[in-house]
């Protein structure tokens, strides 16, 4: 297995300030964001060359793209705004050499065909490229009788795993964890407990993820993809910054690896 981060823990700073930092901290990958807002890649294809030259002149392998299309929204045809969005997050994986693709299930309808058919369309899409599509355990896919659901229909669904949302969501990393064996393509791993009724993220082996439970599960399943710390600073501007928390993440999670 090996470690990345999402530019999710750096939303002050540039794309060339968070290369600089995985390379220097000694990341095998860095996890990069793609939206509207241009941090720190927006979904509109070509990239500018000069983030392009950026990316190669680092050398560093972005494994996934984290994006914000979500399944639900996809129509059955080439028609709609998900469809186009889709088509230029697949274009923009395959220019910078992005292995996988974050999606989100989206609303989850009473027939769960639809973020199925989705899922398949947006395979089509990507066809031969080398861009793995995965969903994120998030939202009403953190449920883990969503993801039994939605796993009844089809078995060519890889996933995106977030333990951390399946136990905010009430679940557990063990039931969720025998859905999802062979199915996970790439792991977001953060730590938290609970204050005031609400969600506080810590350093890691603090909270209540169990993450020596989880990476040992993953090795021993045969898992070999990244994992990847997930510091939702993006969201959260009152959490410590990158620099401090990052090299704690690192060093915990390489000595369970």
């Amino acid at each position: 297995m090996r470690l990345c981060f999402t530019s999710l823990a750096y939303p002050e700073l540039s794309l060339a300030e968070v290369l600089e930092r995985a390379v220097r901290m000694g990341f095998d990958g860095v996890e990069l964001r793609v939206a509207d807002d241009g941090v720190h890649l927006k979904p509109a294809p070509p990239i500018p060359r000069t983030q392009l030259e950026l990316l190669k002149s680092y050398n560093l392998p972005v494994p996934v793209l984290s994006s914000y299309l979500r399944l639900s929204e996809m129509l059955s045809d080439d028609t709609g705004s998900a469809f186009q969005l889709a088509s230029n997050l697949v274009k923009l994986a395959v220019e910078i050499g992005a292995s996988g693709l974050r999606v989100y299930g989206g609303e989850f309808p009473k027939d769960t065909e639809r973020v199925v058919n989705g899922y398949k369309l947006l395979a089509r899409i990507s066809g031969d490229r080398g861009v793995r599509i995965m969903i994120e355990t998030h939202d009403y896919l953190a449920d883990t009788s969503n993801i039994a659901e939605l796993l009844g229909l089809s078995d060519e669904l890889i996933f995106l795993y977030d333990p951390a949302n399946i136990i905010y969501a009430g679940g557990s990393h063990g039931e969720a964890f025998k859905l999802l064996a062979g199915r996970i393509g790439h792991v977001h791993l953060k730590d938290f407990v609970w204050r005031g009724g609400r969600r506080v993220f810590t350093p890691p082996g603090e909270g209540v993820v169990p993450l020596k439970e989880i990476v040992s599960d993953l090795r021993q399943s045969g898992y070999e993809g990244y994992l990847s710390v997930e510091w939702e600073r993006f969201w959260h501007r009152d959490l410590a910054g990158g620099d401090d928390i990052l090299p704690l993440y690192r060093d915990y999670l390489r000595r369970l690896i």
